[in-house]
């Protein structure tokens, strides 16, 4: 996926007519991402429509803490997006929780991963959140080092059910978001 001339990659805040490309981007991805790690049954009736109300009332509810970012690249629109807030998990001591981040695999490896993740660490410090985590299914070892690489470390685990079926997840944590957003000391 090259840009061409003037196609430079941008990451921004969602607004509500990104919503149903977020919704669509969020099947893909996981389609993509997690054959063979979760039940197929569960990625055959995923539905670009339940996706787009749910990334509607995140992008749209002014009680809505979380905060959605997209990854956007010229006419190819939209080919990733990151979600984050405060805490949700009781799992987690955490300030602040990484709810999502996919990219379309034609996207992946690009830096716009590393820009989302940059876009939400800033976000959550501004919001006073210093801290951070996200979980992530324990198969999914191109997450895992991607998180790594970022300085995340392992701070918790749990198990999930998918379908009718069980499934380990990991949390990677970031005790300090300053270096996850770019800022020094």
């Amino acid at each position: 996926m090259p840009s061409a001339p003037g196609q430079f990659p941008r990451i921004r805040r969602a607004v509500p007519s990104d919503c149903r490309a977020i919704a669509e981007v969020h099947v893909a991805a996981w389609r993509e991402t997690y054959a063979g790690l979760v039940p197929d049954d569960v990625l055959r009736n995923l539905s670009i429509e339940r996706r787009e109300d749910f990334w509607r009332g995140a992008v749209t509810q002014a009680q809505s803490t979380t905060r959605v970012f997209v990854a956007e690249i010229g006419v190819l629109g939209i080919v990733g997006f990151a979600a984050c807030g405060p805490r949700r998990s009781a799992l987690l001591t955490q300030d602040g929780e990484i709810f999502a981040i996919y990219l379309r695999r034609p996207a992946q490896r690009r830096g716009l991963g590393r820009r989302l993740m940059r876009a939400m660490a800033a976000d959550m410090l501004a919001r006073g959140l210093n801290s951070a985590a996200a979980w992530v299914l324990e198969g999914n070892h191109g997450a895992r080092r991607f998180y790594e690489r970022l300085g995340g470390v392992l701070v918790g685990e749990q198990t999930v059910t998918l379908g009718e079926v069980a499934l380990r997840e990991v949390a990677y944590g970031w005790a300090d978001l300053a270096a996850l957003a770019g800022r020094s000391g």
